[in-house]
């Protein structure tokens, strides 16, 4: 009986260490579990940039095994597989309702945001187009 005892508890450690090291792998190399867009707006009809236009900024909580980070994408209308991203600069923990107040202007030389903290950040238009 000590053996069988002992045997289970050398197959547990093992298959809990196993996964623990799978877990810290995936987190390391940046793995995504989900993708979860918490806000988006739409560039405007009043901006035409010529290139692949209209453009969406979102902003997307992706969720990794140990944690969860913001990023900024800048992408085709429709298009959320490929575009320009930016990691969400605000430093402070915000829930997804304070995150959807952050203000986007849309102008001809790019992109202005203005997060809820006061921060700002400004994407000149030749970051994000098409053919950059």
């Amino acid at each position: 009986m000590k053996k069988s005892s002992v045997l289970f508890f050398t197959l547990g450690a093992g298959l809990f260490t196993g996964l623990l090291l799978i877990v810290i792998l995936f987190q390391l190399m940046g793995f995504t579990i989900t993708d979860r867009v918490v806000m988006e707006t739409s560039q405007g009809d009043y901006i035409k940039y010529n290139s692949m236009d209209p453009y969406t900024v979102s902003i997307i909580k992706q969720t990794q095994p140990l944690s969860s980070n913001y990023i900024i994408l800048i992408s085709g209308k429709g298009n959320k597989n490929y575009g320009h991203v930016v990691n969400y600069i605000d430093p402070a923990p915000l829930s997804d309702e304070e995150i959807k107040k952050t203000h986007v202007i849309w102008n001809n030389e790019g992109i202005e945001m203005t997060f809820p903290m006061g921060h700002k950040l400004y994407i000149p238009k030749e970051r994000f187009i098409g053919g950059r």
